[in-house]
């Protein structure tokens, strides 16, 4: 089950990905489905946007699987799925669908640093004794459709492949035993930044500038829920820049696993619905090669990130457009 946010035109829909790679809006199509399977004191609402969706946790994802065996059911006998009010819910790729990031708007989004031993080991660092993150904002948000931007006002933009997690359920102190209850499933980061803004002289990490610009995270390009995923532990990763492999591991390798990160980070932090904390980076292949040219992300490569049992995200970067002439002051 693969959760999107997508457009068609300039409409938005909250839905899925079918095996037939076509599109369904969930929230119409499951009005559809209870107007011809009722069920008393069902909400055919319930899939109004992916926030909703989460609120249901295991429930949504039942009733999701009947909503595509019914939608299957009917394309066997040959009906093109249309719902009792006439709106579409089901729509083509080649029709113009552009994905979109699948991420709440207005979402916290936090990133783990110094999280895998290979990333710490090729630094030459000791394993820390708890989670270290930083976080993003909703300008840095790239999605599938979208490039990852490069900005002049850095010169090392480099990029990592990471797990992501979104949050199904809200909570605060929320103990490990029970941090994966608030879990809703998984998605691909791709964590681009620049490595002179980030360590700026030899002095303190600057995390706005080296990781906070705008279209330079890219999310994507669905969600799959945690009851399709299954244990997260150890998922395969790789990152291509071009042809050229440029990390490769496991999930295996990160040093905090969810429930301990959930655990430490709600200690002061209400996470909701839709959250997003995105697993932390695993090391380089062959090495750690920062000061490396090699490493250096240019206009036209091709980024392709792949995590086992998720999908692949693959998005293009490309320089930032020239800012437009200020114009000259009247003359007086």
């Amino acid at each position: 089950m693969k959760l999107v946010h997508f457009l068609l035109g300039d409409q938005f829909h909250f839905g899925m990905i079918t095996d037939q790679n076509e599109y369904i809006d969930l929230d119409t199509a499951c009005r559809d489905y209870f107007g011809v399977n009722p069920v008393k004191g069902a909400d055919p609402s319930r899939f109004r946007d992916m926030r909703a969706f989460f609120a249901g946790g295991p429930d949504s994802v039942e009733l999701t699987r009947k909503i595509v065996a019914y939608i299957d059911r009917r394309r066997q006998m040959g009906w093109t799925p249309r719902a009792a009010t006439g709106a579409r819910y089901l729509f083509k790729a080649e029709e113009g669908v552009k994905l979109l990031a699948p991420v709440i708007n207005g979402a916290k989004i936090y990133c783990l640093a110094s999280n895998s031993r290979s990333h710490l080991a090729e630094q030459k660092k000791p394993l820390p004794a708890r989670p270290y993150f930083f976080t993003r904002f909703f300008n840095s948000l790239v999605g599938p459709s979208e490039p990852l931007v490069l900005h002049g006002a850095g010169t090392f933009p480099d990029v990592e492949v990471e797990l992501a997690v979104v949050i199904g359920q809200r909570g605060k102190h929320i103990p490990a035993a029970r941090a994966m209850e608030h879990v809703a499933g998984y998605t691909i980061a791709l964590d681009m930044g620049y490595r002179d803004l980030q360590y700026p002289d030899g002095g303190p990490v600057d995390w706005v500038m080296g990781k906070g610009f705008d279209a330079t995270m890219a999310v994507g390009p669905w969600i799959v829920p945690k009851e399709e995923a299954g244990s997260p532990y150890p998922l395969k990763m790789e990152l291509k820049v071009g042809p050229g492999i440029r990390q490769a591991g496991d999930t295996g390798d990160y040093v905090f696993q969810i429930p301990q990160i959930l655990e430490h980070l709600t200690r002061g932090v209400t996470l909701e619905p839709g959250d997003l904390i995105s697993l932390g980076t695993l090391g380089g292949t062959p090495g750690f090669e920062f000061g490396s040219p090699s490493r250096k992300l240019v206009n036209g490569d091709t980024i392709e990130a792949q995590i086992e049992r998720i999908g692949r995200l693959v998005v293009p970067v490309r320089a930032e457009a020239p800012a437009a002439a200020t114009p000259a002051p009247p003359a007086t």
